[in-house]
């Protein structure tokens, strides 16, 4: 017995001993994440219409000092996007952002979600109460996004979502409250430059504005600051705030910096593309095909037929997408300029390219042989060439969309009839 007790205690400080040299010599893999500049960088510009900054030379030089700091610190990268509780959750919103989350959980990158009620409040929606957003936000918003992150294959526990109240209210850093930092960001900014980032908040400067939109601005660029986040990732609609953002921290004292380990930075900005509205109509093309501006036709929430809701049923989703503009390019009488330019304010094409294949999904048509039988579009370059020939009816593609859409969203649709307290917050706000 003592022989065989002495062996036993013998094997297990061998086995301690060599598990000790197993994480000694590779503590770098227990200690903390290795990022990969590469795979950063592709994360980063992953299905995004613009990144700042916007010189590649400078950009990479922007990614490597992340990396390097990172690694030396073993600190993680910090990502955040943020968002009014205004309402429901459309793909724009739910799976645009998710589909870029996955992206940068994927190169290692710690994401936050930023539900801004107290911006929300500033900006009057809902019913313009802070306590009726806090509670919109628990009971509707916040459940239903996280489901948005589940069927885009995302890490939801890895996800950081934070409101307002946890941070405005409680959270410190190095002694200084979220107003510490807004004030600082304040100090740094002239009148003329917020006034000219007003239109974040969907308004514009003037004397109908009232006092509080001016601070939104300043608070959204102090939540970069004040979160220690060094990406920061929105729509393009919110570029001239991420402009500020980056303009303001080569002026932040010690203390209210962004810093990664203790090396202060410059935040990164992500902007992914807006997706185009179902609403836009044949009128609204031709006067759009004469100017470059896209923005006003994305999807709103104003307008909810121009989206579809990440809990709609299937048959909503076939009628909204059978109304949406899709036309059919006829070769023999528009040249291949004409047809590019016409599709660019197709939402269906539009959807496909920026959300659809992006999220690592495929269009599979189903049509009779004697319409060209079933066809798989593996990329959608190869979709897109093939229905410049006029050879793919827009109810074919339509039909494909509304079926990958209607299987994608099933879980968020089951979890939404499931959410009885999301429906009376809904059923209260009038909100359809």
């Amino acid at each position: 017995m003592l022989t065989n007790s002495f062996f036993f205690k013998r094997q297990t400080f061998l086995f301690k001993l060599n598990l000790s040299n197993f994480i000694y010599n590779n503590i770098d893999f227990f200690m903390y994440f290795k990022y990969d500049f590469y795979k950063l960088k592709e994360a980063i510009l992953f299905n995004t219409v613009e990144v700042l900054p916007t010189d590649e030379e400078q950009l990479d030089k922007e990614i490597q000092t992340l990396v390097d700091h990172a690694n030396q610190t073993g600190e993680p990268i910090r990502h955040y996007i943020g968002f009014e509780i205004s309402g429901k959750l459309h793909l724009g919103t739910g799976i645009m952002t998710a589909i870029k989350v996955k992206k940068l959980q994927d190169a290692g990158v710690r994401c936050s979600i930023w539900l801004a009620n107290y911006h929300t409040w500033l900006n009057n929606k809902l019913d313009g109460k802070i306590e009726t957003i806090r509670d919109f936000n628990n009971y509707y918003f916040t459940p239903t996004f996280k489901k948005c992150f589940e069927v885009c294959g995302c890490n939801v526990g890895e996800i950081d979502f934070w409101s307002a109240d946890e941070l405005y209210i409680g959270k410190q850093i190095n002694g200084r409250h979220f107003w510490d930092f807004m004030m600082k960001v304040a100090k740094n900014l002239t009148l003329a430059r917020v006034n000219k980032s007003v239109t974040v908040t969907g308004k514009q400067a003037g004397e109908g504005v009232e006092f509080g939109v001016l601070c939104y601005p300043v608070m959204q660029v102090a939540d970069a600051f004040f979160m220690q986040t060094h990406l920061v990732h929105a729509g393009i609609d919110q570029r001239k705030c991420h402009v500020l953002m980056r303009e303001v921290a080569s002026k932040m004292d010690e203390g209210f910096e962004l810093k990664l380990g203790q090396n202060p930075v410059k935040p990164i900005a992500m902007h992914h593309p807006l997706l185009l509205s179902l609403g836009i109509s044949v009128k609204e093309v031709s006067e759009r095909m004469t100017t470059e501006n896209s923005e006003s036709a994305k999807m709103s929430k104003s307008k909810p037929d121009s989206a579809i809701w990440v809990d709609d049923s299937p048959e909503e989703i076939v009628r909204k997408l059978k109304k949406a503009y899709c036309p059919l390019p006829d070769p023999n009488r528009q040249t291949p300029e004409e047809i590019e330019r016409e599709q660019e304010w197709n939402p269906v094409l539009d959807w496909c390219k920026k959300m659809v294949y992006p999220a690592g999904k495929r269009i599979l048509l189903q049509r009779p042989e004697k319409f060209g039988g079933d066809k798989i579009f593996e990329t959608f370059e190869e979709l897109k060439k093939e229905y410049f020939t006029g050879s793919i009816h827009p109810m074919d593609l339509k039909t494909s969309l509304a079926n990958i859409l209607a299987d994608w969203f099933k879980p968020i649709r089951d979890f939404a009839a499931q959410n009885i307290e999301g429906q009376k917050m809904l059923e209260q706000l009038n909100i359809k």
